[in-house]
C-alpha cells in the first residue's frame, strides 16, 4: 500500500466512508479514536477535518444476554443500546463548521426506539482551537480496554466542549481540553460496580442523587518526537436528590488520570515492525472531591504496529476497595457510569486485567480483531471472582459500502457455584449513499 493510498484511506475512517480497520457504522467513533492511538505509535501527524459532506444509511442491530459482557469500543451497544433496525448517519463541513450525526431506529424487547447514538455542532479556527456541543466518545487514557479516565464502552453523553489550539513553551508542545456535560436522569446502578447490593438498597430508600454534572479537563504536553504525558480530571457534582433538593457538594466525587506515551524505535526496528509504543498511567476515582491519585489504579501496555497487523499487551491493577458499608447520606449511586456501562475502562476500577490484542488481515481484503482479557476481582465483586473475556471484530468493505460485526463472551467463575456466561453483539451493513 503506497503511502498516498494509506493516507487517502485514513481520512475517510473519520468521514465514515468506510475505511481500514472502520466498524460498521455504529461504533466509526470508538474505531477512529482506536486509528489515531495506532497513527501516534506510527508517529504520524493528526489528520485534518475533511471537507466533504457524506451519508450513508445501514441496517443491522446489538444486544446481550447473560452476565455482563461489555463490548469494549462498542459506545453503549449491547446493553444501553439494544434491537434490530435501520440506522443513518451523515456529516457536513463548511468553512470552520461542520455537522455530523448518528441516528438509530431499533426494535427490540417489543418496542422501538429512537437513540441519538453521536451527534456533534462544531466550529474550528484555523489556530486549532474548536468549540463543539457534541455526544461523541473518549480518549481519555490509552487503555487496550479503554481510556481509564473516559473510555469508548460507554454510551456517549452530550456536553459542550473546548479544545485548544497547540502552544509551544520551552520546546514542549501544550493542548488542553475541557468540557461540562450532564448524565441521564434515572441512572441504574451498574451489574459490576462494587458494593452493588448496598447501593440498591441505598437507591431504593431515596438516597440516588439524580441528574449528575460532569465537568472535565486534559492536558496534553508532548516532548520531541518520542514522548507525550497527559494529565487530567473529571468532576461529578449537581444534580438533585429524589425529592428535588440540590446535591450537597459533599456528595461530589473526582477522578484523575496521569499518563505517559512513549515511542520506541530501536524495539520496531528489532522486530522489523513500522512502529512501537508504550504507556503507562495512574488513575484514582476517590470516595471524595480530592485531586489526588490515591487509592491508585496503575496500568501499563505495549503496542507494535505492522503494515496490516497490530499487537497489544497490557497489565491494568485494581484500586484499593474500601469495607463495604451502608450509605446514610446522598450519593451518586451509580458511579462514574452511564447507561449501566463504566465511563472509564470497560471493566471498572476495581477489577485486575490482563489483556493480548490482535489486529489482523482477513480474507477477502478484510480486517480483524481479537481481543483475550483475563480478569480477576475481590471475593465480593459482583460479577465473581475472576472470568475470561474474548471479543472478536471483523470488517470488510462493499462496493457500495462495509458490512462488519463484534461479538463479545464471558465466563465468570463464582465461589461455591458453576460458571455463568454472557454476551453481547453488534452488527451492522451500511450503504453509502454519497
Amino acid at each position: 500500500m503506497t503511502g498516498m493510498t494509506f493516507r487517502a484511506a485514513a481520512l475517510g475512517l473519520t468521514a465514515g466512508l468506510g475505511a481500514w480497520a472502520q466498524a460498521p457504522l455504529l461504533q466509526d467513533s470508538a474505531s477512529a479514536l482506536r486509528q489515531a492511538q495506532r497513527a501516534w505509535t506510527l508517529g504520524e501527524p493528526p489528520l485534518p477535518t475533511l471537507s466533504f459532506p457524506s451519508f450513508e444509511v445501514g441496517l443491522g442491530g446489538a444486544g446481550s444476554e447473560g452476565l455482563y459482557a461489555p463490548l469494549v469500543a462498542g459506545e453503549g451497544l449491547g446493553h444501553d443500546t439494544q434491537g434490530w433496525g435501520l440506522g443513518l448517519q451523515g456529516r457536513y463541513v463548511q468553512g470552520g463548521w461542520s455537522v455530523a450525526a448518528t441516528v438509530l431506529g431499533l426494535r427490540g424487547h417489543g418496542r422501538t426506539s429512537g437513540t441519538l447514538q453521536r451527534a456533534a455542532i462544531a466550529y474550528q479556527w484555523d489556530s486549532g482551537w474548536r468549540l463543539a456541543l457534541e455526544q461523541t466518545p473518549f480518549a481519555w487514557g490509552s487503555g487496550l480496554n479503554g481510556g481509564d479516565l473516559l473510555g469508548d464502552s460507554a454510551r456517549p453523553f452530550a456536553r459542550l466542549s473546548l479544545t485548544t489550539g497547540e502552544t509551544t513553551f520551552l520546546q514542549s508542545r501544550w493542548r488542553a481540553e475541557a468540557f461540562v456535560g450532564r448524565l441521564e436522569a434515572d441512572r441504574s446502578v451498574p451489574e459490576w460496580i462494587p458494593d452493588r447490593d448496598a447501593r440498591i438498597a441505598a437507591q431504593a430508600a431515596g438516597l440516588d442523587l439524580q441528574k449528575p454534572q460532569l465537568l472535565g479537563g486534559l492536558v496534553r504536553v508532548s516532548c520531541g518526537s518520542l514522548m507525550e504525558a497527559s494529565l487530567g480530571a473529571v468532576t461529578m457534582a449537581g444534580g438533585q436528590e429524589a425529592q428535588g433538593q440540590r446535591a450537597p457538594a459533599t456528595a461530589e466525587r473526582t477522578s484523575t488520570l496521569a499518563e505517559l506515551k512513549l515511542r520506541i524505535p530501536s524495539l520496531a526496528r528489532f522486530v522489523r515492525a513500522q512502529g512501537a509504543s508504550l504507556h503507562l498511567s495512574r488513575s484514582a476515582a476517590p470516595e471524595s472531591r480530592s485531586l489526588t491519585l490515591t487509592p491508585a489504579r496503575d496500568l501499563g501496555g505495549l503496542q507494535v504496529v505492522w503494515e496490516g497487523w497490530d499487537l497489544g499487551l497490557e497489565y491494568a491493577g485494581a484500586a484499593s476497595s474500601r469495607t463495604s458499608a451502608p450509605f446514610t447520606r446522598p450519593a451518586y449511586l451509580a458511579g462514574f457510569s452511564t447507561h449501566g456501562d463504566p465511563l472509564g475502562a470497560a471493566f471498572g476500577p476495581a477489577v485486575i486485567t490482563r489483556t493480548v490484542a490482535l489486529g489482523l488481515p482477513l480474507f477477502l481484503e478484510g480486517q480483524g480483531r481479537l481481543r483475550v482479557v483475563r480478569a480477576t476481582a475481590a471475593q465480593e465483586d459482583p460479577l465473581g471472582t475472576g472470568s475470561w473475556f474474548l471479543q472478536g471484530e471483523a470488517q470488510w468493505r462493499t462496493p457500495t459500502g462495509r458490512i462488519g460485526a463484534s461479538v463479545a463472551s464471558r465466563r465468570g467463575e463464582f465461589p461455591g457455584s458453576l460458571s455463568r456466561w454472557g454476551w453481547a453483539f453488534s452488527v451492522f451493513q451500511s450503504f453509502r449513499v454519497f
